[in-house]
């Protein structure tokens, strides 16, 4: 099989031509147009490296940047950190003649010059994280064919001010002396299903701060996660004081924009979908228009990119959650932050996050002894129906 990728590098119209071969007589041509980053504030970045491409040729190889758990440990150890989730299908979309979400589909098959009809392994999600960018992809094509980037940009300066979400996760921690909470507002999970059926997001928010919650964080993906943007809006204009956190797969800016739009004073940025130099341009973005940045790393090579970054980190999270299988470890936590890695962290005084896996106030306890000075959860929360009285038994407070 032949298979022939095609990406912009650094300038519009400036192609590479990246080829591998197969024993098969298949072609199959995809094109990838990314947008200069000077001359657009929106871009779809498809980086396409020497590593990169050796996780999508043939043959059932291990990628080179696969990642393998360090024996008898949770923390995955001997990764390079380079970014193996796919930005866009090999072999593009599908529309079939469904509405809304379902119109949606990866092609599945390919046609051999012989008119053989076959699998199309390489068109296919490798997991649940590279699914969901996938269609991301497709889901902001059409965001931005409703709603076109100037007109975001124009809502971002009738936004509410933007709130400090830092310094309020600093001020609760040096408060309580406990970690500053991020309570999640979510209604689903792929993992999950149906988390709160009586979902109402303005209803939860209101009770996450009278509970005591530092800030908040407001599931916008709809497809897998079944938030949306307007969430965000709904719980500012609602009155809830707490700074709230966008927690969207951002791939591009488009997205930074709109979050800003609806009230969000901070975004989440995923280190397994973005390299650093897409880290430091949403970062950028990000505090021109005054939110802040949240980085997510899961594995000890992102970490170490990160921390080598040349851009400002204003929170590190640590996600328990393999974002590929969605298994939850809360020693990956426990085991980043006692190399050498944590202790640099410590040194720079970077907040660190533990994410995904805390329900008790054991949880919390072992995040906190690890280093980190803010905890995101959701799951155990939102799913109770007093989630202010879940989190006052988490932290171990009187009810």
């Amino acid at each position: 099989m032949s298979l022939f990728f095609l990406s912009s590098f650094k300038k519009p119209q400036n192609f590479i031509l990246l080829h591998t071969s197969h024993a098969t007589h298949l072609s199959i041509l995809v094109v990838m147009f990314a947008a200069s980053h000077q001359n657009q504030h929106v871009f779809n970045t498809v980086r396409t490296t020497s590593k990169t491409t050796s996780t999508i040729r043939g043959g059932g190889r291990r990628p080179p940047t696969m990642k393998i758990k360090a024996a008898g440990g949770a923390a995955v150890m001997d990764d390079t950190g380079e970014v193996t989730i796919r930005r866009r299908p090999p072999a593009g979309h599908k529309e079939h003649l469904g509405m809304g979400s379902e119109r949606f589909a990866f092609k599945m098959e390919a046609v051999t010059p012989e008119g053989e009809r076959i699998d199309n392994e390489e068109n296919k999600p490798r997991n649940i994280l590279e699914e969901i960018v996938w269609y991301k992809d497709y889901e902001l094509t059409l965001m931005k064919e409703k709603m076109p980037l100037s007109l975001v940009r124009g809502q971002v300066k009738l936004a509410p001010p933007v709130l400090d979400f830092k310094q309020a996760i600093i001020d609760q921690m040096e408060k309580t002396g406990q970690p500053g909470l991020i309570a999640e507002v979510k209604k689903a999970s792929p993992s999950k299903g149906v988390i709160q059926p009586n979902f109402d997001p303005v209803k939860i928010a209101k009770a996450y701060e009278e509970g005591g919650a530092a800030c908040l964080s407001v599931l916008t993906d709809e497809k897998f996660f079944q938030g949306g943007f307007e969430n965000l809006k709904l719980i500012k204009e609602a009155g809830v004081t707490c700074p709230l956190l966008c927690k969207e797969f951002i791939v591009d800016a488009y997205q930074i924009y709109l979050a800003r739009a609806r009230g969000a004073d901070a975004i989440l940025l995923i280190t397994a979908v973005l390299d650093n130099q897409d880290l430091k341009y949403f970062t950028k973005i990000a505090h021109s228009v005054g939110m802040k940045v949240l980085l997510e790393v899961h594995t000890y090579g992102e970490m170490k990119r990160v921390l080598s970054g040349d851009f400002e980190i204003d929170l590190l999270g640590i996600n328990n959650r393999d974002l590929g299988t969605f298994k939850v470890d809360l020693n990956v936590t426990v085991e980043l932050m006692a190399t050498e890695l944590g202790k640099e962290v410590k040194e720079r005084n970077i907040v660190m996050v533990g994410e995904s896996g805390i329900f008790t106030i054991d949880d919390v306890n072992v995040v906190q002894n690890a280093g980190c000075g803010a905890i995101l959860v959701g799951e155990s929360l939102v799913k109770q129906d007093t989630p202010d009285v879940g989190i006052k038994k988490l932290f171990g407070r009187p009810l």
